[in-house]
């Protein structure tokens, strides 16, 4: 599960707040294909590029087309700017999605052998087991992909688009959002109760294996391979059925929202460099091809 939640939202929204550090090296210099495409019309010139929304340092530098097409335009765009939210009223937000109502919780809707599996998280994070399962349940799968994150050599301060936002902000350059912090929430809290009640099942099966998929992912991006990606991504789907709905909000309805923006900031003119996470640009049901469906011509860029 940590595939989905990594790749198809900003990865680990409570993590991400409040990361500052973008210190990394370069000891991989390996020249890499760009996961990337081009649209050019009369009045616009836009690049729309895949995020690993956390990495580590051996998958630095970038492939050089990245930067080429970054430099060459005038705006970034990127899910959401996590640098720019307010700390404060962002953390208000989150706690007010933290808990289920009144005398709910998960203990009748997961397995028993998944709250066993909980219970000895709960105790790691200083809570009863009684009262971590009153928590929303993308609460508890942001803390299980945070979890899974910290056993693994990868981190969202390393990731793509961070790298970007901290070149625009050092070049002046303007960063626009394709999302809000509300929306991000809500594709994940939105979805059906018991597709996320599996996930959580499914990300407990998976907590010990976030260093493999994580560079799987990643190598995936590394090449370019959209089609191998999303194949990957979809193992999640055929171990756990259930979680469709979710994988549906989190991917599906939000590329049609990102579409249509994208479709805007091309109809307004101009130039943009756009980056989203990877499985958006992935699949029968990708950004590029429902931009596609609208009348745009899009080329994979080469290295």
């Amino acid at each position: 599960m940590i595939r989905t939640l990594i790749q198809a939202k900003t990865l680990s929204l409570i993590l991400l707040l409040f990361t500052a550090s973008y210190s990394y090296s370069s000891s991989n210099q390996t020249v890499k294909a760009p996961f990337m495409w081009h649209i050019k019309t009369e009045t616009s010139n836009l690049y729309l590029a895949g995020s690993i929304h956390a990495l580590n340092s051996d998958f630095y530098p970038f492939s050089p087309a990245y930067l080429a097409a970054f430099n060459s335009v005038d705006n970034l765009v990127v899910e959401i700017n996590v640098n720019a939210l307010d700390a404060k009223a962002s953390k208000a937000f989150i706690d007010s999605l933290t808990w289920l109502p009144n005398k709910m919780s998960l203990e009748t809707r997961l397995k028993s052998a998944d709250i066993n599996k909980l219970t000895p998280f709960a105790k790691a994070k200083g809570m009863s087991i009684q009262t971590l399962l009153k928590l929303r349940p993308w609460i508890i799968l942001e803390m299980l992909t945070s979890y899974q994150l910290a056993q693994t050599d990868f981190q969202a301060h390393l990731g793509v688009d961070q790298f970007f936002i901290k070149k625009a902000q050092q070049n002046n350059k303007p960063i626009l959002e394709l999302e809000t912090l509300s929306e991000q929430i809500n594709a994940i809290n939105g979805a059906e109760m018991s597709a996320q009640v599996a996930a959580i099942s499914l990300a407990l099966s998976q907590l010990e294996d976030g260093q493999e998929q994580l560079l799987e992912l990643a190598n995936f991006w590394q090449s370019a391979d959209d089609k191998g990606l999303y194949q990957y991504s979809q193992e999640d789907l055929i171990a756990q059925p259930e979680i469709a709905p979710l994988m549906a909000t989190l991917l599906d309805d939000r590329n049609h929202t990102m579409a249509t923006k994208i479709a805007h900031y091309l109809e307004t003119g101009g130039s943009y460099f756009v980056m989203v996470g990877a499985l958006h640009l992935a699949g029968p049901n990708s950004v590029q091809n429902l931009l596609k469906q609208k009348g745009y011509e899009l080329i994979k860029a080469e290295k």
